[in-house]
């Protein structure tokens, strides 16, 4: 066993494949795990494990990242043109994942039926994203989104989630460990550790959110870059769970508040 600071689950880019076709969600694994399959990489995305199915404009803000038209993360959309997901999400090693292979889809909360669709112009992953820190990114789209009941913005948290907190987390993500991917939008609740109890837990005290579920809930492969909301903003991105998707350790968010001022800095 590592020291805390690295004792959680390393997002790994995985090509799987799901039925009839190459599916390129990330995937939230376990470190023992990723050791095998990668050493040390990036997480890639899951789905909310527990929960509820999410009833139609829900969630507006909720979207997916396609990639070649199959799932690759959650993100959510900040303004009508922007949206906001992980850096894991969008990089391939080192290699930032070319704008004209992924699209956006908003305003559904089933993959393959109905929504709107925008082509993506350009991806900006966080700088310093690395060793499971700044695990961010924002991407332009070619033409904003028209809103409505059913696609909307969602607002960033200026100020940390005080401790305790009930906070909302969705995805398309997998059902359990190794499940298959959800086509329908679902949702659950998570308590939010305190800062201080969140860096005993995970080895950091900046830039992360830990959100605490009961076993077998929270979130899972798919989920990867999809928010976290309390008091209808975007707390936090999800990162990665330790232990496997719904085991009793608190799943890893990027903290937006932290980042607020980087987001701002890209998308202005």
């Amino acid at each position: 066993m590592e020291s805390r600071h690295f004792c959680i689950l390393l997002l790994v880019m995985l090509g799987i494949s799901i039925l009839t076709g190459t599916k390129f969600e990330r995937n939230l694994l376990s470190v023992e795990d990723a050791r095998k399959l990668a050493n040390v990489a990036p997480l890639t995305s899951s789905r909310i494990v527990g929960g509820s199915t999410a009833s139609p404009n829900q969630f507006p803000h909720q979207v997916a990242l396609l990639r070649w038209n199959s799932l690759l993360c959650g993100a959510s959309l900040i303004t009508d043109k922007w949206v906001l997901t992980a850096a894991h999400c969008i990089l391939i090693g080192n290699q930032v994942v070319p704008a004209s292979q992924v699209s956006v889809l908003a305003g559904t909360t089933i993959l393959n039926q109905g929504g709107v669709r925008q082509n993506v112009r350009r991806i900006i992953p966080h700088e310093r994203y690395g060793n499971f820190r700044n695990d961010i990114a924002v991407l332009e789209l070619d033409h904003g989104f028209q809103l409505s009941s059913s696609i909307a913005t969602i607002a960033l948290c200026r100020s940390t989630v005080p401790g305790g907190s009930t906070v909302t987390i969705s995805g398309w993500g997998r059902l359990y460990n190794y499940g298959p991917l959800s086509t329908v939008l679902r949702y659950n609740r998570a308590t939010a550790l305190a800062s201080h109890e969140c860096a005993l837990e995970m080895g950091t005290s900046t830039g992360l959110i830990c959100l605490k579920s009961p076993a077998n809930n929270g979130a899972c492969n798919g989920d990867s870059g999809g928010p976290a909301v309390y008091n209808n903003e975007v707390v936090g991105v999800a990162n990665f769970v330790v232990n496997g998707c719904g085991s009793v350790r608190s799943d890893g968010y990027a903290q937006v508040s932290d980042f607020v001022q980087w987001i701002e800095s890209k998308i202005n």
